[in-house]
Protein backbone atom coordinates (compact mmCIF):
# COMPACT_ATOMS: atom_id res chain seq x y z
CA UNK A 1 0.00 0.00 0.00
CA UNK A 2 1.30 3.45 -0.90
CA UNK A 3 1.21 6.03 1.88
CA UNK A 4 2.08 9.71 1.96
CA UNK A 5 5.41 8.79 3.54
CA UNK A 6 6.17 6.12 0.91
CA UNK A 7 5.37 8.47 -1.96
CA UNK A 8 7.28 11.34 -0.34
CA UNK A 9 10.44 9.25 -0.06
CA UNK A 10 10.07 8.16 -3.70
CA UNK A 11 9.60 11.78 -4.82
CA UNK A 12 12.57 12.93 -2.77
CA UNK A 13 14.84 10.25 -4.20
CA UNK A 14 13.54 10.34 -7.78
CA UNK A 15 13.29 14.11 -8.22
CA UNK A 16 15.81 15.32 -5.64
CA UNK A 17 13.22 17.48 -3.88
CA UNK A 18 13.67 18.49 -0.26
CA UNK A 19 11.89 16.31 2.32
CA UNK A 20 9.39 19.10 3.06
CA UNK A 21 8.63 19.71 -0.63
CA UNK A 22 8.31 15.97 -1.32
CA UNK A 23 5.93 15.54 1.65
CA UNK A 24 3.74 18.40 0.42
CA UNK A 25 3.61 16.99 -3.12
CA UNK A 26 2.86 13.52 -1.77
CA UNK A 27 0.04 14.89 0.41
CA UNK A 28 -1.43 16.72 -2.57
CA UNK A 29 -1.45 13.56 -4.68
CA UNK A 30 -2.58 11.15 -1.95
CA UNK A 31 -5.45 13.44 -0.94
CA UNK A 32 -6.93 12.61 -4.35
CA UNK A 33 -6.13 8.90 -4.39
CA UNK A 34 -7.06 7.99 -0.81
CA UNK A 35 -7.18 4.18 -0.69
CA UNK A 36 -7.42 3.75 -4.47
CA UNK A 37 -4.66 3.49 -7.04
CA UNK A 38 -6.65 5.05 -9.93
CA UNK A 39 -8.67 8.27 -10.04
CA UNK A 40 -10.51 10.25 -12.69
CA UNK A 41 -8.77 13.38 -13.96
CA UNK A 42 -11.87 15.56 -13.49
CA UNK A 43 -11.43 15.29 -9.70
CA UNK A 44 -8.12 17.16 -9.79
CA UNK A 45 -7.95 20.89 -9.23
CA UNK A 46 -6.19 22.67 -12.12
CA UNK A 47 -3.37 24.02 -9.91
CA UNK A 48 -2.68 20.50 -8.55
CA UNK A 49 -2.51 18.97 -12.01
CA UNK A 50 1.04 20.34 -12.39
CA UNK A 51 2.21 17.98 -9.64
CA UNK A 52 0.51 15.07 -11.39
CA UNK A 53 2.29 15.85 -14.68
CA UNK A 54 5.61 16.26 -12.84
CA UNK A 55 5.22 12.84 -11.21
CA UNK A 56 4.07 11.33 -14.51
CA UNK A 57 7.22 12.63 -16.22
CA UNK A 58 9.24 11.10 -13.36
CA UNK A 59 7.55 7.73 -13.88
CA UNK A 60 5.70 7.66 -10.56
CA UNK A 61 2.22 8.18 -12.03
CA UNK A 62 0.66 7.07 -15.30
CA UNK A 63 -2.20 8.58 -17.24
CA UNK A 64 -4.67 6.64 -19.37
CA UNK A 65 -7.93 7.39 -21.14
CA UNK A 66 -10.95 5.65 -22.55
CA UNK A 67 -13.56 6.75 -25.05
CA UNK A 68 -17.22 6.12 -24.27
CA UNK A 69 -20.18 6.72 -26.61
CA UNK A 70 -22.83 9.22 -25.54
CA UNK A 71 -26.54 8.72 -26.23
CA UNK A 72 -26.46 11.36 -28.98
CA UNK A 73 -23.78 9.43 -30.91
CA UNK A 74 -20.81 11.59 -29.90
CA UNK A 75 -17.82 10.14 -28.07
CA UNK A 76 -16.60 11.33 -24.69
CA UNK A 77 -12.99 10.81 -23.60
CA UNK A 78 -12.38 10.12 -19.90
CA UNK A 79 -8.87 10.55 -18.49
CA UNK A 80 -7.49 8.67 -15.47
CA UNK A 81 -4.39 8.83 -13.28
CA UNK A 82 -2.84 5.68 -11.79
CA UNK A 83 -0.12 5.34 -9.18
CA UNK A 84 2.79 3.30 -10.54
CA UNK A 85 3.05 1.14 -7.43
CA UNK A 86 6.16 -0.73 -8.59
CA UNK A 87 8.11 2.41 -9.44
CA UNK A 88 7.11 4.14 -6.21
CA UNK A 89 8.15 1.14 -4.14
CA UNK A 90 11.47 0.83 -6.01
CA UNK A 91 12.30 4.49 -5.44
CA UNK A 92 11.12 4.30 -1.85
CA UNK A 93 13.50 1.37 -1.26
CA UNK A 94 16.22 3.24 -3.18
CA UNK A 95 16.67 0.38 -5.66
CA UNK A 96 16.21 2.54 -8.71
CA UNK A 97 19.06 3.92 -10.74
CA UNK A 98 20.37 7.31 -9.61
CA UNK A 99 19.53 10.35 -11.72
CA UNK A 100 22.00 11.06 -14.53
CA UNK A 101 23.38 14.12 -12.75
CA UNK A 102 24.58 11.96 -9.86
CA UNK A 103 26.20 9.49 -12.24
CA UNK A 104 28.14 12.25 -14.00
CA UNK A 105 29.19 13.88 -10.74
CA UNK A 106 30.67 10.58 -9.58
CA UNK A 107 33.05 10.31 -12.57
CA UNK A 108 36.73 11.11 -11.97
CA UNK A 109 38.28 14.17 -13.64
CA UNK A 110 40.13 11.93 -16.14
CA UNK A 111 36.80 10.84 -17.60
CA UNK A 112 36.24 14.34 -18.93
CA UNK A 113 39.43 14.60 -20.99
CA UNK A 114 39.78 13.14 -24.46
CA UNK A 115 43.09 11.71 -25.73
CA UNK A 116 44.42 13.42 -28.86
CA UNK A 117 43.15 11.76 -32.00
CA UNK A 118 45.64 10.10 -34.31
CA UNK A 119 45.25 12.02 -37.44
Amino acid sequence: MITVKTLAVAIERRLGHSPAEAREEARTVMNYFGFRDTIIDNAIEPEDRKVFYLLSDAGLLQSTWETVPLLDGRNWRIFYWTLDLGAIERWQRDEAEPPEEQVYQSLPAEAWSHPPSAG
